[in-house]
């Protein structure tokens, strides 16, 4: 089956549309080491809504927290609730969002424009050139410079621009190349997600934890390990729950003294098994400190896989559909595994070789 006729014409309108911003507007970026002495204020911009790809922007915001210590940072991102996840950084000030019913209605498109204009920045960076709303973004946003990937045959609204990499990069890891423009390597910087939990939030979430697990009949201490299980995760990179089911038996047969936490969101609202214990936490960040408090955590390809790496609980991460290397998880503790032919039990018997050279928590 070909290309639909309409992919092929918004194809075309695009291109097209993207032909006539190089005209109007054509780059003058250069590969040069951008002046650093007086960047005080940064606008970071990755305008999406998933976890995982606002989790991205982590090792990035890092960075530059370790590079400009005493800049303020803003960051653009898509949607409102991933926000609390970019809290820990002690430099970033503001996150905005851009609601996806912006475009919608004009009057409130036009205000918002008006929004980011406001504020004059010495530094915007567009972490995702390929992106037609971060580049509209960037060119709307008013600073001294403006940095990006050099982006062949597109329109770019950056002053500064560094070489897009070659070959399989990390997806999270990427956007530490721009800080060649500084004349670092991407290799200064932690090389991992990490959304910076404080010692008091992981303090909460431990007694937050023992009580949700003791309302639930869990005597508190009674197990060896506690292990945290994710059974969602989009289209194709589902598991089926009979394959969990299958895993989980063998788990508990190979780990009778392991305590096993099925976490359910709003598509996933019952246990897998009444065996199991349960929790629920819609506040990303709280979830994330919850997680940073399990002896380990499973699951297929989806964005709690990324907050619990981001977490540092050590994460296990299983593949069907897309490449480890490109969107696995970073973490010194962390397993990714390709389901591809394994069966329930080989992936236990894997898994709890893993689980087994952890450190106990505490």
């Amino acid at each position: 089956m070909g290309i639909p006729f309409h992919s092929q014409m918004r194809k075309k309108i695009k291109n097209g549309f993207n032909a006539l911003l190089r005209f109007l507007f054509p780059t003058r970026a250069q590969h040069t080491i951008i002046p650093s002495e007086n960047i005080r204020r940064i606008l970071v911009i990755r305008i999406n809504y998933r976890i995982g790809n606002i989790l991205f922007t982590t090792p990035l915001l890092r960075a530059l927290e370790q590079r400009f210590p005493e800049a303020s940072m803003d960051v653009l991102i898509g949607a409102r609730y991933p926000a609390p996840l970019l809290k820990g950084f002690s430099t970033v000030h503001n996150v905005f969002d851009f609601p996806r019913k912006l475009l919608k209605n004009p009057l409130h498109l036009f205000r918002y424009i008006a929004q980011l204009r406001q504020p004059y920045y010495d530094l915007v960076i567009n972490m995702n050139t390929g992106s037609a709303s971060d580049r509209g973004a960037t060119f709307l946003a008013r600073g001294k410079y403006k940095l990006g990937f050099d982006s062949l045959g597109d329109w770019s609204p950056s002053t500064h621009v560094v070489n897009a990499p070659n070959g399989s990069v990390h997806e999270a890891l990427k956007p530490l190349i721009l800080m060649e423009a500084f004349g670092n390597k991407a290799t200064d910087f932690p090389q991992k997600m990490d959304i910076a939990i404080n010692e008091h939030e992981e303090s909460e979430a431990l007694e937050e934890l023992k009580k949700r697990l003791v309302e639930q009949g869990y005597v508190w201490g009674s197990k060896r390990k506690i292990i945290g299980i994710f059974r969602d995760a989009r289209y194709e990179k589902k598991i089926s729950n009979e394959w969990w089911n299958e895993w989980y038996m063998y788990m508990k047969q190979r780990n009778p003294d392991f305590v096993f936490i099925d976490i359910l969101s709003p598509d996933v609202t019952e246990k897998l098994s009444n065996e199991l214990y349960s929790l629920l936490e819609s506040n990303l960040r709280f979830l994330g400190a919850i997680l940073s408090q399990m002896d380990a955590f499973v699951c297929g390809d989806t964005g709690p896989m990324h907050l619990a790496s981001a977490s540092g609980v050590p994460t296990i991460a299983l593949f069907k559909a897309t490449a480890p290397t490109l969107y696995g998880t970073l973490g010194k503790n962390d397993l990714s595994l390709i389901l591809n032919d394994s069966t329930p039990k080989s992936i236990a018997l894997q898994i709890t070789e893993h689980i087994e050279t952890l450190p106990l928590k505490g």
